[in-house]
């Protein structure tokens, strides 16, 4: 007996709310978690990108083996590890302990994405595809306009560690859903076998080069370690296409690189996700900066309450204006109005105000909105009923890459340029080099971080400090935002002309 299609939406929607409510939320408590945990800017960074690196390295995998076992048992086995995942974190007392939960909630992440978007496809025809992952789209923006408010009010009120602590009984609850309710969903296709060797090299080699990024500001761009941990991963990458080509059961079907709607899913994907996590992770280091707005996780919540709410205001109408005209349209305007918000965002000054950001973070909303259901629709639609697990995989895995590229190439610019303007500063002054490995405590917004290194130095170099991480600050943000609207120029030209329609042949 086939499953009712809303029941299964239902329970699909609770679960991304869980998963993106959590991705927001974490943003907001960012610089309270560094406090509290005594984390520098990079390894605060890995706390983040592990979760999304995660994902990214298993998602396809997590999409393949749904199809050998069925959506409903690999949903029930995603859930399970995704709530152990926020109890780890949840109980963390150092920075290694908080970045092995968050590599376990990637994990069942990873399973739980593309599951909800192919129980999508099994249960709702192509012609109503759009509005349903409108809805999914929709209850995914709600999550993250309410995330960071979310996380604002029990980081202030209670704590951090609340915000994870929430997730399971929510995942319990869907979990009996699921298991009561849905017992009609396709089961386990035979003749598949997972592809252990493709995920090893794909997990392998991702992980090498977001570490050799990661870590390139403090181990030099053009040492051993950087350049041999970069060769290795891109070695191992390259080894992973020519294995994929070979299999019979490949991890990822290249061939489904070969149908440019597909591509164009993808791509817009990823442009859209750079432009999402990149503003989120980014504006709280910002906004919270003990020397710049030192707005509190509650106050940043608020200010940044405007793009929230745009994203979750435009992503259920634009799926039903992709099943009217087609995906082309939405996407690329949506594209092309995040981009534009971000270009009017990489222009702050240090006079910057909290009414100078308003437009801007309106428009990249707005922007993201529009696109964040829609480009996914666009690739699902270019897939068959059995390709589903593995198309959506290959699209969520889209999605984490550009998560986790924002953030590790965000972070070289933004601590980059922030360095760079601190030692401008601090050498008008004759200042030593002790104090310039201060900056990456200042960038975490810790108000104790400044307050410490500020004790140390004498007036003048005091001022020149505090100038000179003010100034570096606003370059760093300015910078990373150039790089997203860089990212949206490339996906909405991508995005146009390949969901371009087809040509007509003419009869005879």
């Amino acid at each position: 007996m086939r499953p009712n299609k809303w029941v299964a939406l239902t329970i699909v929607c609770l679960i991304v709310f869980v998963i993106c409510i959590n991705t927001t939320a974490i943003n907001t408590a960012v610089a309270t978690i560094a406090e509290d945990l005594s984390l520098s800017t990079s390894t605060l960074g890995w706390a983040l990108d592990v979760y999304m690196l995660a994902a990214a390295a298993l998602v396809v995998l997590g999409g393949q083996i749904g199809d050998i076992l069925g959506r409903r048992r690999i949903t029930l086995v995603g859930i399970g590890v995704f709530a152990v995942g926020s109890v780890v974190v949840a109980t963390s007392f150092s920075g290694a302990q908080l970045i092995g939960g968050r590599a376990l909630q990637g994990a069942g992440g990873a399973v739980l994405m593309p599951a909800t978007m192919a129980i999508i496809n099994d249960t709702f025809s192509k012609e109503e595809s759009g509005t349903a992952l409108g809805v999914w789209g929709a209850i995914s923006m709600l999550a993250f306009a309410f995330g960071p408010l979310y996380g604002g009010v029990l980081t202030e009120t209670l704590s951090w560690r609340v915000i994870f602590w929430t997730d399971v009984p929510l995942l319990l609850i869907a979990a009996a859903l699921m298991f009561a309710s849905l017992r009609g969903l396709p089961g386990g296709r035979t003749g598949i076998t997972v592809d252990v060797v493709g995920a090893i090299l794909l997990g392998l080699g991702s992980f090498l080069v977001v570490l050799a990024l990661q870590q390139g500001q403090s181990w030099g761009w053009g040492s051993g370690p950087f350049l041999v941990a970069l060769a290795a991963g891109l070695s191992l990458l390259a080894a992973f296409v020519v294995v994929e080509l070979n299999r019979r059961s490949p991890l990822v079907n290249l061939a489904l690189f070969r149908r440019r709607r597909f591509v164009a899913g993808c791509f817009a994907t990823f442009a859209n996700t750079v432009g999402l996590i990149g503003l989120l992770y980014f504006f709280n280091l910002y906004a919270q900066s003990s020397v710049l707005f030192d707005l509190s996780p509650l106050h940043a919540s608020v200010v940044l309450l405007p793009y929230t709410v745009s994203m979750f205001l435009f992503a259920y109408p634009s799926g039903r204006i992709a099943d009217r005209i087609g995906y082309r349209v939405p996407v690329v305007i949506g594209l092309l109005v995040m981009t534009a918000g971000f270009v009017m965002l990489s222009r702050v000054t240090v006079g910057t105000t909290e009414a100078d950001l308003l437009l801007p973070i309106v428009l990249c909303g707005l922007g993201v909105g529009l696109t964040y259901s829609t480009t996914s629709a666009a690739g699902m639609a270019a897939v068959t009923a059995e390709e589903a697990g593995q198309g959506a995989g290959v699209i969520n895995m889209a999605r984490f890459l550009g998560a986790v590229f924002v953030i590790a190439v965000g972070t070289i610019l933004y601590v980059g340029q922030g360095v760079a303007t601190l030692d401008e500063h601090l050498d008008r002054v004759g200042a030593g080099q002790v104090e310039k490995t201060k900056l990456d405590r200042v960038l975490t917004g810790s108000p104790s971080a400044l307050e410490s290194a500020a004790r140390q130095l004498d007036s003048d170099t005091r001022d020149a400090f505090v100038a000179g991480a003010r100034q570096g600050i606003v370059s760093g943000f300015s910078d990373v935002m150039w790089l997203i609207a860089i990212v949206g120029i490339a996906g909405t030209v991508g995005s146009f002309w390949l969901l371009r329609p087809d040509r007509q042949r003419s009869r005879p």
